[in-house]
């Protein structure tokens, strides 16, 4: 230092910082592990540092950081050959960002405030619901973990642990695959096969393990085996496969298929939650349907004659799908494309050389006719087993691929014929006309002849109309009925009664028509013999019309035709019918008509009638019917009664079934008499007045005169008997 001079001293102090930085390993969350699943990947997540100059806590934290820094996490192998994936603030890991702090040539961290985030999750894996945890602590911390850089006498120090393991969930989805048949390419299982129960295996194409269910697989091994349902399609849930690849074999067919045609699908795992969709045309396994033949020869009884020409029915139990098959002319039958081309004629039914083929599919020689199914062979009458008891239908299963069961030599035996005698009669009567009626009832009588004593029958029998030759249909349904027995003579007697609405049905002639069957199967009868000849007159019943006579006869209350004028006429109809049919319900209507207008009769604007609703129960009855109303006008009048008579079985549509309307009928008929005229009171005198003449005169009645001269007379003595009746109690009043 001189003297007169000024000397300038440099000071720097050294801030206090810290070299002991924060190092992020990161793990599988669910191995807990730093190995990857299937072919995710630990290396490559990116952490987002932030350091602030000041001591802040997740509250107050500025807006800006002073520093920040974004990292990623890289692979380092262990001295043990471990491998790690980790993240810190060093160049190597550095994405982007500021500048690191630096002391002597080492980065360092000064006094402050220092945040790390995961930003972005590696491949395979999921950002969402990752944490970070100190070694040895069981505190998960999520989203954004916050630590601070503080003075420590001399030394600046980190508070927390400065190594943290961050875990990341793996991304999880599923499979599903869907069962095809070959032949049809379709989602539905031919014949009696099923597409269900099919068993595929999913195995692990990952170097690196998975874990599935809880338990770790490697590369080739099965990882879970899942079965078809009833739609042919196998399924996994939406979290069950890790990222990854990953193969589907079928390791068992479904019942009825072969495994030809199946074949592996690989697939990947590439988002969470979802499930790979393997159900299409493209993307479906197919396999092959199990496919058989049968054969066999027809031989009859004793002569052991070969049959030619005979048809067999093949039918699928499952599907009701039928076909024909025919004997050549040694007997023999078969459905095997070596016998007869599959292509050939296909499923015509009419010779031995047409071909058969069951299936919705193109025929194909190289296969059999038949599904995999159970079939039930019925031999079908022709004339070459004319005479014969046919076998009874009888099943074989089709189980084995290209294999031809021999059903072997097939022997009818001559049969016993069945004949049917009929007579067919009203129930009640045993008559052959019914009248027609809600009620009607046929019993038919049916003689057997030539049963099998022991055997179980059905008797089926219906109506037909004769006229048309049609089945009888009453409210569209076929009026039929039917009787099971067991035969205890080869002769028998049996009923069979048909209960119907035969209202409608007068003159009609009704046939019975029968069909016997053998019912030693109940779920296939065979029929046996039948009676059905429309000509038949001892299956035949007529139907007559229902008449109902209707006979009345109106008149007073006391049962005369002659009523006086007054404002309470009543008039009683008794009304006698015969022919009404026993339980129906009836309602009769009646009303009063004027005579010589031939119109109703109007009271007030109204119509005079009433009616009377009952029920029958005989078939002829006498019920009455009154009409009550003002007559006062009606001096002179000859009223009729008229009446309609209706089936009441459906009240909302009344029928009418009869009716009697003849203005000319002496017994409907009720005359209206005037009212007399009276006489006016004598006055009150001491002789009596002589008495007035009646104001009503009319000529004498002269020969050939049409006047009716009693009628004058009876009204003559009236008179006399009024004026003498007033001239004694006048004169007995006098007294008094």
């Amino acid at each position: 230092m001189e003297v007169g001079k000024t000397a300038t001293l440099t000071v720097a102090d050294t801030p206090k910082v810290t070299e002991t930085l924060i190092d992020l390993f990161k793990i599988d969350m669910e191995t807990g592990k730093s190995t990857p699943q299937g072919t995710a990947s630990l290396e490559g997540a990116e952490f987002t540092w932030s350091y602030y100059d000041g001591h802040y806590n997740a509250d107050n934290l500025p807006a800006k950081a002073t520093r920040t820094w974004t990292t990623k996490t890289v692979a380092e192998k262990d001295s043990d050959g471990t491998i790690h994936y980790v993240s810190r603030l060093a160049d190597s890991y550095k994405v982007s960002g500021d500048s690191f702090y630096t002391q002597d040539g080492k980065n360092v961290l000064p006094l402050g405030t220092l945040t790390v985030t995961e930003t972005k999750a590696p491949n395979g894996y999921l950002l969402d619901g990752a944490y970070m945890q100190a070694g040895g602590s069981s505190e998960q911390i999520k989203g954004t973990y916050l630590t601070q850089i503080s003075e420590d006498g001399e030394l600046a120090v980190l508070s927390g642990s400065n190594q943290y393991s961050v875990s990341d969930k793996v991304i999880r989805g599923g499979v599903k695959i869907q069962k095809r048949d070959l032949e049809t390419k379709d989602t539905k299982a031919q014949g009696s096969a099923t597409l269900q129960y099919t068993e595929f295996n999913i195995i692990s194409l990952n170097d690196s393990p998975v874990l599935v269910e809880g338990k770790l697989y490697s590369k080739n091994e099965t990882v879970k085996k899942i079965q078809t349902g009833i739609d042919g399609i196998a399924s996994t849930s939406a979290d069950l496969l890790p990222y990854g690849n990953y193969r589907l074999e079928e390791s068992k067919a479904p019942e009825g298929y072969l495994t030809d045609g199946a074949k592996t699908i690989d697939f990947s795992i590439t988002e969470d939650g979802k499930i790979v969709d393997l159900t299409d045309k493209s993307h479906s396994v197919y396999n092959q349907i199990k496919r058989g033949d049968i054969e066999g020869v027809k031989i009859g009884a004793g002569t052991h004659k070969r049959l030619a020409g005979v048809p067999f029915r093949i039918t699928s139990k499952t599907t009701g799908e039928s076909h024909i098959v025919v004997t050549d002319n040694n007997g023999q039958f078969s459905t095997a494309s070596s016998w007869a081309s599959h292509k050939v004629n296909t499923n015509a039914g009419k010779s031995s050389e047409d071909g058969v083929w069951f299936g919705t599919s193109e025929p194909d020689d190289s296969k059999g006719a038949l599904l995999y199914d159970t079939y039930v062979i019925e031999e079908l009458k022709c004339d070459s087993n004319a005479g014969f008891k046919l076998i009874p239908a009888f099943e074989v299963v089709v189980s084995r691929n290209k294999v031809t069961v021999d059903l072997g030599t097939l022997t009818d035996e001559y049969e016993k014929e069945i004949t049917i005698h009929t007579t067919a009669t009203d129930k009640k009567t045993g008559e052959k006309m019914i009248v027609a009626g809600k009620a009607i009832k046929i019993v038919d009588k049916v003689t057997l002849n030539g049963l099998e004593t022991g055997r179980k029958y059905k008797l089926s029998g219906w109506q037909m109309l004769k006229e048309e030759n049609a089945e009888l249909l009453i409210d569209g349904k076929r009026v039929d009925s039917d009787y099971t027995f067991t035969a205890d003579s080869e002769k028998m007697t049996v009923e069979i009664t048909y209960s119907f609405d035969g209202s409608a049905l007068g003159g009609q002639n009704l046939v019975t028509f029968e069909e016997l069957y053998d019912m030693s199967n109940p779920k296939e009868p065979v029929k046996v013999a039948e009676h059905k000849d429309i000509n038949d007159d001892g299956q035949t019943v007529l139907i007559t019309e229902r008449i109902i006579k209707i006979h009345t006869t109106a008149t007073d209350k006391n049962g005369k035709k002659e009523i006086e004028a007054g404002k309470d006429v009543t008039i009683v109809d008794k009304v006698t019918l015969d022919g009404l049919e026993v339980g129906t319900k009836y309602k009769l209507s009646g009303w009063q008509m004027l005579k010589e207008e031939n119109a109703e009769l109007l009271i007030d604007g109204k119509k005079v009638s009433n009616e009377y609703e009952f029920t029958a129960d005989n078939e002829k009855m006498a019920v009455e019917i009154a009409f009550t109303f003002d007559g006062s006008s009606l001096g002179g009048k000859n009223l009729v009664t008229f009446e309609e008579l209706y089936d009441m079985t459906n009240p909302d549509e009344p029928k009418k079934v009869t009716e009697h309307k003849d203005i000319t009928d002496d017994g409907q008929t009720v005359t209206i008499k005037e009212v007399p005229e009276i006489p006016d009171t004598p006055k009150d005198t001491d002789t009596p007045d002589t008495p007035s003449t009646v104001t009503k005169t009319s000529d004498s009645p002269k020969t050939g005169d049409n006047t009716n001269i009693y009628a004058y007379l009876a009204m003559l003595g009236l008179s006399c008997v009024g004026l003498g009746g007033m001239l004694y109690f006048k004169r007995r009043r006098k007294k008094s």
